[in-house]
Protein backbone atom coordinates (compact mmCIF):
# COMPACT_ATOMS: atom_id res chain seq x y z
CA UNK A 1 0.00 0.00 0.00
CA UNK A 2 1.17 3.39 -0.95
CA UNK A 3 2.47 5.76 1.84
CA UNK A 4 0.27 9.20 2.40
CA UNK A 5 1.66 11.88 3.48
CA UNK A 6 0.07 15.40 5.03
CA UNK A 7 1.53 18.20 6.29
CA UNK A 8 0.02 19.44 9.56
CA UNK A 9 -1.66 22.93 7.94
CA UNK A 10 -3.66 20.70 4.97
CA UNK A 11 -4.69 17.94 7.85
CA UNK A 12 -5.85 20.79 9.84
CA UNK A 13 -7.82 22.45 7.10
CA UNK A 14 -9.42 18.87 6.35
CA UNK A 15 -10.74 18.74 9.41
CA UNK A 16 -11.90 22.31 9.86
CA UNK A 17 -14.04 21.14 6.63
CA UNK A 18 -15.67 18.15 8.02
CA UNK A 19 -16.24 19.47 11.37
CA UNK A 20 -18.29 22.63 9.48
CA UNK A 21 -20.28 19.75 7.48
CA UNK A 22 -20.62 18.25 10.82
CA UNK A 23 -21.76 21.04 12.50
CA UNK A 24 -24.58 21.78 9.46
CA UNK A 25 -25.55 18.41 9.50
CA UNK A 26 -26.20 18.58 13.26
CA UNK A 27 -28.11 22.01 12.80
CA UNK A 28 -29.98 20.18 10.28
CA UNK A 29 -30.68 16.98 11.76
CA UNK A 30 -32.63 19.52 14.91
CA UNK A 31 -34.48 21.41 13.19
CA UNK A 32 -36.11 18.44 11.51
CA UNK A 33 -37.02 17.16 15.10
CA UNK A 34 -37.51 20.51 16.57
CA UNK A 35 -41.68 21.63 15.88
CA UNK A 36 -42.62 24.58 14.55
CA UNK A 37 -43.09 27.79 16.37
CA UNK A 38 -46.42 28.76 17.41
CA UNK A 39 -48.30 31.36 15.64
CA UNK A 40 -50.37 31.43 19.40
CA UNK A 41 -50.99 34.93 20.13
CA UNK A 42 -51.21 36.32 16.44
CA UNK A 43 -54.69 37.43 14.93
CA UNK A 44 -55.15 35.84 11.53
CA UNK A 45 -58.71 36.62 11.54
CA UNK A 46 -58.06 39.69 9.33
CA UNK A 47 -55.81 37.93 6.57
CA UNK A 48 -58.00 37.12 3.33
CA UNK A 49 -56.92 33.52 2.85
CA UNK A 50 -57.40 32.55 -1.35
CA UNK A 51 -57.32 29.36 -2.95
CA UNK A 52 -57.32 28.32 -6.76
CA UNK A 53 -57.77 31.19 -8.92
CA UNK A 54 -57.57 33.72 -6.32
CA UNK A 55 -60.95 32.74 -4.42
CA UNK A 56 -61.18 33.90 -1.37
CA UNK A 57 -61.92 31.22 1.04
CA UNK A 58 -63.15 30.09 4.25
CA UNK A 59 -60.45 29.33 7.11
CA UNK A 60 -61.73 25.50 7.53
CA UNK A 61 -59.74 25.07 3.67
CA UNK A 62 -57.03 22.50 3.75
CA UNK A 63 -54.83 24.51 1.89
CA UNK A 64 -55.13 28.69 1.09
CA UNK A 65 -52.58 31.37 0.55
CA UNK A 66 -52.20 35.02 1.27
CA UNK A 67 -50.37 38.07 0.13
CA UNK A 68 -47.79 38.56 2.93
CA UNK A 69 -46.75 42.48 1.47
CA UNK A 70 -48.43 45.57 0.18
CA UNK A 71 -47.31 46.05 -3.49
CA UNK A 72 -44.45 48.30 -2.70
CA UNK A 73 -42.96 45.75 -0.67
CA UNK A 74 -43.96 46.78 2.89
CA UNK A 75 -45.66 44.67 5.34
CA UNK A 76 -49.65 44.38 4.91
CA UNK A 77 -50.79 44.97 8.08
CA UNK A 78 -52.73 42.37 8.66
CA UNK A 79 -50.35 39.80 8.37
CA UNK A 80 -46.74 41.31 9.16
CA UNK A 81 -46.68 39.38 12.60
CA UNK A 82 -46.87 36.13 11.11
CA UNK A 83 -44.79 36.66 8.48
CA UNK A 84 -41.88 37.85 10.75
CA UNK A 85 -42.65 34.96 12.74
CA UNK A 86 -41.75 32.65 9.53
CA UNK A 87 -38.88 34.70 8.66
CA UNK A 88 -37.46 33.96 11.57
CA UNK A 89 -38.51 30.29 12.21
CA UNK A 90 -39.29 29.28 8.58
CA UNK A 91 -42.68 27.70 9.25
CA UNK A 92 -44.94 28.32 12.60
CA UNK A 93 -47.91 25.93 13.38
CA UNK A 94 -51.08 27.18 14.69
CA UNK A 95 -54.71 25.52 15.28
CA UNK A 96 -53.65 22.04 12.89
CA UNK A 97 -52.37 24.41 10.17
CA UNK A 98 -48.77 25.11 9.26
CA UNK A 99 -48.07 28.47 7.77
CA UNK A 100 -44.64 29.26 5.59
CA UNK A 101 -43.96 31.78 2.82
CA UNK A 102 -44.16 30.41 -0.90
CA UNK A 103 -44.58 31.74 -4.03
CA UNK A 104 -41.72 32.74 -6.46
CA UNK A 105 -39.92 35.49 -4.47
CA UNK A 106 -41.22 33.82 -0.98
CA UNK A 107 -43.94 37.27 -0.79
CA UNK A 108 -47.19 34.70 -0.65
CA UNK A 109 -48.19 33.02 3.04
CA UNK A 110 -49.33 29.40 2.30
CA UNK A 111 -51.30 27.92 5.01
CA UNK A 112 -51.75 24.13 4.86
CA UNK A 113 -53.76 21.37 7.14
CA UNK A 114 -51.50 19.47 9.37
CA UNK A 115 -51.97 15.49 8.67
Amino acid sequence: MPEIRLDGESLLKCIEVIEAQLNQIRRMAAMSRAPAPSAQGIDLTMIEWRGKGSVIVPASVKWAWAFAYEQDGTYKPESKALVQRIEQYGKVEMDGYEMTLGGRDKRLLNRKKLK
